[in-house]
């Protein structure tokens, strides 16, 4: 687990020796994250890799094209990355006809299934995974994402800010509306 003060150094030693060792670090620790934010929104593997390499290649040529520049410099990754993969998530549907942020099968290729789960659990679990991805599906895009980022990757409210460059009790409030949203969407579907 890295400190804010870790993530400082790696920065500084990115910065002041293009130090690829620095960025490689920096990426064993976002890639994970990156690849499985972007993959809730695309809902494929193949995509879901090609737009997390994109989002790490754009962010190492801006490192090296502002490398010179301390006004251009990376303040906050974490901030920076979800905003790059957020942007490259979008310019992905905007080139796609049929924008589904997710199937079915690729829902339930992710349902757990240890052994000791019973199968009547399985099914179970499967289909109120299923309710929720289609309750998702009718929300409102910025819905949608919040909720991800809030309930899916873990973010607190004032990060989540940071990525999305709006105030934090802005996006309170917009958690709290799309939990009221997600709420009426599974009524609707459970009926």
């Amino acid at each position: 687990m890295y400190t804010p003060w870790q993530e400082k150094l790696l920065l500084y030693r990115l910065y002041r020796d293009r130090d690829p060792d620095a960025f490689g670090e920096l990426y064993d620790r976002y890639a994970p994250k990156i690849y499985r934010y972007v993959y809730f929104k695309v809902a494929t593997i193949t995509e879901a890799e090609d737009l997390t390499a994109e989002v790490f290649l754009k962010t190492w040529e801006y490192v090296q094209r502002h490398a010179e520049n301390p006004e251009k410099r990376i303040e906050n990754f974490r901030a920076f990355i979800y905003r790059l993969a957020r942007n490259a998530v979008v310019d992905y549907y905007r080139h796609q006809r049929e924008a589904s942020i997710l199937s079915n099968e690729a829902m339930l290729e992710r349902v757990p299934a240890p052994e000791e789960v019973s199968a009547a659990a399985q099914v179970a679990l499967a289909s109120d995974m299923v309710t929720v991805e289609n309750a998702l599906k009718g929300l409102k895009d910025e819905y949608r994402e919040l909720l991800i980022l809030k309930y899916i990757e873990g973010y607190a409210t004032h990060e989540i800010a940071q990525i999305l460059e709006k105030q934090k009790g802005a996006v309170r409030v917009a958690i709290h509306r799309a939990l009221q949203a997600l709420r009426e969407e599974i009524k609707k579907i459970e009926k």
